[in-house]
């Protein structure tokens, strides 16, 4: 390695450059650097709210000037079928800014939900009113060019977005709702504690039963994190619907709302309904809440769900309720045929809810929401407008992983592995049918680790990743719209003293709101504010809610497959980063940890230092390290900013820039080829960019950049400003552009014409060749890549790889780098090797070694670059032994010999040298456990027990056997009905009276028996994905002053008696490996038998909780913050008058009563 940096890769050359050219380590003020960091991302928000602002001002407006049209008929842009008024299709041109989704800039479109009828005159006034919106979209675009999609979401149910795009989608039926997305939610009315009394009385059995349900799920889908509750099940008794949620309201985080969903499958139901009980426990379980300061500190409602009220239980309300009226009772009645209709509308009307009646499952969604206009009456008469922040959330045609979605994609998985058989026996390729389980997939590819939660339903199936699929991370700011009308005409529905029910209109008070505008923030926009070429190499930021979760950070997962994880956005700060340190357990958190979560939920400013443990490459290795972490709050939202700082050397940048304006030489020399690559993900220089602009090379960016440096100079740098800029000229990055070209210039140098004498090129190509060297290449801190490729054209073209500097871009972003960076403090002079871990299957691996280079003196010093090569790993193993069997006389041993092992270890334990090629890549505890349970016990490496708390188990559900059941006289009578019934159908079908069946058959050419190879019908293993906590352990070697040179023995090694295995292990001098030589003299150890008994991979395994522990951690929550602001309360709320729901009028039907006349008569 030393000849190869001296002769090929030349690490001290580019030093003395970067030095020559007067690059210093300078210490890096981080509260400042965090400081200017907050008040950007303070900016950038402001910007938005504005924009919503706009939207809010507009719409209040409009309303204010329309009358309302009863026979209203227009055509309106849809979303799910854009056209122009000629009817002709919406053309849309792919924009960058919004992920190359097609756009169309000059239209907003319309969504209207499923479940809304969309020529209600309510829904069509409303369409008409708001294309008032499209002047403002279109001016907030112009003002900010940074904005993606704006919106309005009508109170009616229609959402209008713009530009206008074409709806995709998702997965299922179409039951997007904008009323029932989090932003409109939260946006609408301040966080609330919630008491569901659900009757489990006799009569609520069947279709009532189930309408019920539903209604309960769909009230817990309007919940966020913000919000608490819980549900009574009453009959006789008050019980809790989760026996661990008893006496208690839990924040409706999506573990908790889990919970209930799974218990709310098998609820009982029997005796008579208590309802004097269930109040009571209800209201005595919110005083207590409210008292203690637990829940949201906010609104309170009871949920009543039942099939009729024998009473109105007025005394309860007296008592409890009345006159503050701080718990709102919202009823919901079930059924069609119901009596007690108005004891049910009296106790919603009397306590400032709303009674509906919901009497068919295909109306819960519409009539659970009509709660929100209720809850947000206060928000409408005090007249602010609050601007709310949302938490994280994906868009939303990303699918969350589900039961029924996990159903889904097992069918798939079985329709193509039937598809496979019969390839097979047709003897075509099975290339194109192949189903890979799961792949690393990411939130993005800095801020994410890939996924490793390998769940293959066929294990027989090969385990190749997918296709990386990008997840767009939103944030949404959204604000209140209000009908500022505050009287309208009211058509109520009254009982005359005849038992007649008229229709009267009166001017009434009324505190509606029309809905809630709002626009999307992409996580992109905050990291471009926080970049990473400041924070340094593993230098990372995230950011805080007020409920501890994180917003994004380094190690967010969101993705299993390509499904969101039921709880990706809800994953705690606390969760991600893992202190180092071997007392703490599942779960168990370090105090200090917990002293800066509860430091950025309360929006305190300050900063904490912690050893961490992180792993990387796919969970197989482990770095430790400690941080510096400096946080503070981003004002005017519930958000706070953390930047984690590697020590010793990220509290140190590399200070080194040309300036660009004055340049005295031409820059273009320093980027003249084509062997070179810039960051795709950093921001060099951006312009304002339209519909149908080409996609543009990062570093094409650049040579535009350059090209108007040398000329005309049309470009600006950025600056701090409180408006977004507003000119076309490119809007450059001074501080890394300017360390762009000084990098260029440092590393514009050829190794061969420093050295002295001058290498000739026959000579370079020998060494080439004989080491096999493919590829040679630097990268610095400003993102920049050189390289070089040694391959003849010939190698080029027979290469099935995509090749180094296609895949490894990122610079300082990149394993190698990252690794070569931590590796500095153990070995200044080390290059660090790696091998992939599929290496031992395949015969084309390469091996890549790299170097960091430091500027700087003693403990002053920052990174500046990294240096590298990669080989032919063929080439490396020959050199390898050949040297190894090299000596002055001749050799006592040889790594040949049949008694010797030869390994070169790594420092996470991977083998990247082995005489069996199999072995490369692979965990060494998989090969030899017993050997390396005794380097870990002779402090070579160190055992770190890591958890992950993102993760998802797959539970397999076991069918039932094929035995028969006791055959009781009751199943011989259930027998008897079920054959008659069948001979019924056959006889209906058969004489064609009824077509029972409509579905889809297929032909076949080949008999599909599904038996299995002993005649048995095969069965087909179902599984249940869910959200759990998984544990795994990892290995880092210690420093080598720790241990030095080690010898040791395993005794008894064979079946043979007496026969040990001596080693000896000694690090390999500027390397992060370790030679490790066994040897047997008497004997030969049996290795085949201690890697099929004794393997120890790398495996997770799911932690078991006990019930009381996981019970009391789902009712305890997290640290966390009240949501501001709160807007329950307003003392002319009373003068709106019952505008509290109407039941369903049962009439009888006209034509029966005709016709039983006419009967009668006759």
């Amino acid at each position: 390695m030393n000849k190869f940096n001296q002769r090929v890769i030349g690490s001290d050359i580019e030093a003395r450059n970067f030095k020559k050219l007067g690059a210093v380590s300078q210490w890096v003020y981080a509260t400042k650097m965090l400081e200017e960091m907050r008040n950007d991302v303070k900016t950038m928000m402001s910007w938005k709210a504005k924009t919503i602002t706009n939207i809010r001002d507009t719409a209040e407006m409009a309303v204010m000037k329309y009358t309302f049209d009863p026979d209203m008929k227009i055509d309106y842009y849809s979303a799910k079928d854009p056209r122009t008024s000629d009817g002709k299709p919406m053309i849309f041109y792919p924009h960058k800014n919004y992920g190359n989704t097609p756009i169309n800039t000059n239209y907003s479109v319309v969504h209207v939900p499923t479940n809304v009828y969309d020529q209600s005159p309510d829904v069509l006034n409303a369409i008409k009113w708001s294309g008032e919106l499209n002047t403002v979209f279109r001016n907030n675009l112009a003002y900010d060019s940074s904005l993606i999609y704006q919106f309005f979401g009508s109170a009616t149910g229609f959402l209008r977005l713009y530009p206008a795009i074409k709806w995709r989608a998702p997965v299922g039926p179409d039951m997007y709702d904008c009323r029932m997305r989090p932003w409109y939610i939260q946006g609408a009315a301040s966080a609330k504690d919630i008491v569901i009394l659900l009757d489990g009385s006799g009569s609520m059995t069947g279709l009532r039963k189930e309408i019920a349900r539903n209604v309960v799920l769909n009230i817990l889908e309007t919940l966020s994190e913000n919000d608490f509750v819980t549900i009574l099940r009453f009959s006789e008794n008050v019980k809790a619907v989760v026996p661990c949620f008893e006496n208690t309201l839990v924040q409706a985080t999506e573990e908790n709302l889990r919970e209930f969903r799974e218990l709310l499958k098998d609820l009982d139901t029997v005796n008579i309904a208590n309802f004097t009980l269930g109040l009571i426990t209800a209201f005595e379980l919110l005083q207590k809440v409210a008292k203690s300061n637990e829940g949201s500190q906010c609104n309170q409602a009871i949920m009543l769900i039942t099939d009729g009220a024998p009473y109105t239980y007025e005394k309860i309300f007296a008592q409890y309720n009345w006159p503050n009226i701080p718990v709102r009772v919202f009823t919901y009645l079930i059924g069609r045929e119901v009596t007690d209709m108005d004891e049910v509308q009296w106790m919603a009307c009397q306590n400032r809810g709303y009674y509906t009646h919901v009497t068919t499952l295909a109306e819960v969604r519409e009539q659970v929401q009509k709660y929100i206009p209720v809850m947000s009456r206060p928000v409408v008469l005090s007249g602010e407008h609050p601007i709310v922040w949302s938490s994280v959330y994906a868009d939303v045609t990303d699918v969350k992983l589900s039961d029924w979605l996990w159903q889904e994609r097992e069918r798939e998985v079985k329709m193509r592995l039937n598809q496979k058989s019969r390839a097979k026996r047709q003897k075509e390729d099975l290339s194109l049918l192949q189903y890979y389980p799961d792949g690393n997939v990411s939130m993005m590819e800095r801020y994410a680790a890939p996924n490793n939660d390998y769940a293959a339903t066929e294990p027989e199936m090969p385990r190749k990743p997918m296709q990386k699929k990008a997840v767009q991370l939103l944030i949404t700011v959204s604000t209140p719209v209000f009908d500022r009308r505050n009287f309208s005409n009211v058509t109520e529905r009254i009982r005359s003293s005849k038992n007649i029910w008229i229709e009267k209109v009166k001017e009434m008070r009324v505190a509606n709101i029309l809905g809630v505008a709002g626009t999307d923030v992409p996580i992109r926009e905050i990291i471009k504010l926080t970049p990473p070429h400041k924070l340094g190499v593993n230098g990372y930021s995230f950011v805080v809610t007020n409920n501890g979760f994180v917003l994004y950070h380094q190690d967010l997962r969101p993705l299993f497959q390509d499904m969101l994880k039921p709880e990706y956005n809800q994953v705690d700060m606390a969760e991600l980063e893992l202190v180092d340190d071997d007392r703490l357990g599942p779960r168990e958190f370090d105090e200090t940890l917990y002293e800066m979560k509860n430091s950025t939920i309360n929006r305190r400013i300050g900063w904490k230092k912690l050893p961490v443990k992180l792993h990387i490459d796919g969970m197989r290795r482990v770095v430790t390290r400690r941080n510096s972490y400096y946080y503070g709050p981003i004002e005017n939202t519930p958000y706070s900013l953390v930047i984690a700082l590697p020590e010793p050397y990220g509290q140190y940048r590399l200070s080194g820039q040309i300036e660009v304006k004055r340049r005295t030489e031409n820059l273009q020399q320093y980027f003249k080829d084509d062997k070179w690559r810039v960051h795709p993900d950093w921001v060099y220089c951006e312009s304002k960019t339209k519909e149908g602009d080409p996609i543009v090379s990062p570093e094409d960016v650049i040579r535009k950049f350059i090209n108007e440096a040398e000329n005309k100079q049309n470009f600006k740098w950025k600056s701090q400003s409180t408006s977004p800029p507003v000119n076309d000229a490119p809007l450059c990055d001074k501080h890394l552009v300017q360390s762009l070209v000084f990098d260029a210039k440092a590393t514009d140098v050829d190794v061969k014409k420093c050295e002295k004498p001058a290498m000739p090129n026959q000579y370079d190509d020998q060494m080439m060749g004989m080491h096999g060297i493919v590829t040679t290449f630097v990268a610095t801190r400003s993102g920049l890549l050189r390289f070089d490729d040694h391959r003849t054209e010939e190698e080029r073209g027979n290469s099935t790889e995509r090749p180094f500097y296609e895949t490894h871009t990122r610079a300082t972003d990149e394993l190698f780098y990252r690794r070569a960076v931590d590796f500095y403090h153990f070995n200044e002079m080390a290059f660090v090797f790696a091998v992939p871990f599929d290496a031992g299957s395949r015969n084309t691996s390469l091996v890549t070694a790299s170097q960091a280079i430091f500027i700087g003196n003693g403990s002053q010093k920052a990174p500046a670059a990294v240096v590298g090569v990669q080989l032919k790993h063929s080439a490396f193993v020959e050199r390898f032994f050949n040297i190894t069997g090299t000596c002055m006389s001749k050799c006592k041993y040889k790594c040949t010999d049949k008694q010797m092992d030869c390994y070169l270890i790594d420092n996470n334990g991977f083998v990247v040298v082995s005489e069996i090629h199999e072995h490369t890549g692979k965990f060494f505890g998989e090969i030899d456990s017993i050997l390396f349970d005794s380097l870990v016990q002779g402090n070579i490496f160190r055992r770190i027990r890591m958890y992950d708390y993102q993760a998802i188990c797959i539970d397999l559900i076991v069918p039932s056997g094929p035995a028969n059941f006791l055959r009781t006289p009751l199943r011989h009578v259930a027998n008897i009905a079920r054959w008659i019934w069948s001979k019924l159908v056959m006889y209906f079908v058969q004489t064609n009276v009824l077509p029972w069946f409509s579905d889809y058959v297929y032909a076949s050419d080949y008999y599909e028996d599904e038996q299995g190879n002993d005649g048995k019908a095969a069965r087909q293993n179902k599984t249940r994905a869910r959200p759990c906590d998984k544990e795994f352990t990892l290995y880092e070697m210690r420093p080598t002053d720790a241990w030095g040179q080690t010898k040791g023995v395993i005794p008894n090694c064979s079946s043979i008696e007496d026969c040990d295995k001596n080693y000896i292990v000694q690090m390999v001098p500027y390397t992060n490996l370790m030679m490790l030589v066994t040897y047997s003299e008497e004997c030969s150890c049996d290795n085949s038998s201690l890697t099929d008994t004794n393997s120890q991979p790398l495996e997770l395994e799911e932690v078991i909780y006990d019930e009381e522990e996981r019970c009391y951690r789902m009712r305890n929550g997290t640290l966390r913050k009240l949501p501001e602001p709160c807007v329950h309360h307003h003392p002319e709320e009373g003068s709106i008058g019952q505008q509290c729901g109407l039941g369903s009028l049962l009439r009888a039907s006209i034509y029966l009563v005709v016709g039983a006349l006419l009967l009668r008569l006759l």
